[in-house]
């Protein structure tokens, strides 16, 4: 089994998806605005399903965890967050995460990431966490940046997403740059 099932912050609960988060998931999911620098825009509940079966078997397959961000208070799902294409033997994995458009801009993703970043450092004894950002994302560059992750280069038409190709930016951030953060 690949990482813990829950984690939490002072706000947040990260804890596996659920079939009762389906609709909510489904409504960020469907929204072309929180979907457009992502790898499709879902037109049916059905496609909901099928991607959160797909994420929530990653553990049993060994390639990686996503889990509903939880508020705390209200127990609303925000959104995801995760780790995929995990590669044990050299010793990483991908990060991936989006909110819904209303809980943007409310440092959520920041303090979710604070947890899970050292999580897979500490738990899993990954060295390199690295994050494919479609170009044109900034909200997602900026937040990255601000967790310590460096640009390393773009791939040109790396992603054929939403019916074009679409370059991708490649930021990674090692054990080593965490190490010194703290």
């Amino acid at each position: 089994m690949y990482g813990l099932l829950e984690l939490e912050t002072d706000r947040f609960t990260l804890r596996k998806i659920e079939d009762g988060d389906l609709e909510t998931l489904h409504s960020y999911w469907s929204d072309e605005v929180v979907t457009e620098y992502m790898n499709a825009t879902f037109k049916s509940i059905e496609e909901t399903q099928q991607m959160v079966e797909l994420l929530n078997i990653l553990p049993e397959i060994g390639e990686g965890r996503r889990w509903a961000i939880v508020d705390k208070r209200s127990g609303s799902v925000l959104g995801t967050c995760g780790y995929h294409n995990m590669k044990a033997e050299h010793r990483r994995a991908e990060i991936g995460f989006e909110l819904g458009r209303e809980y943007w801009g409310r440092g959520i993703m920041q303090e979710v990431m604070n947890i899970v970043i050292p999580h897979c450092f500490e738990d899993l004894g990954l060295n390199r966490i690295e994050a494919f950002v479609t170009v044109g994302n900034y909200r997602s560059l900026k937040a990255l940046e601000k967790l310590g992750f460096k640009q390393e280069g773009v791939l040109r038409e790396y992603e054929f997403t939403q019916g074009n190709f679409r370059d991708q930016v490649v930021l990674a951030i090692l054990r080593s740059d965490w190490g010194n953060q703290i």
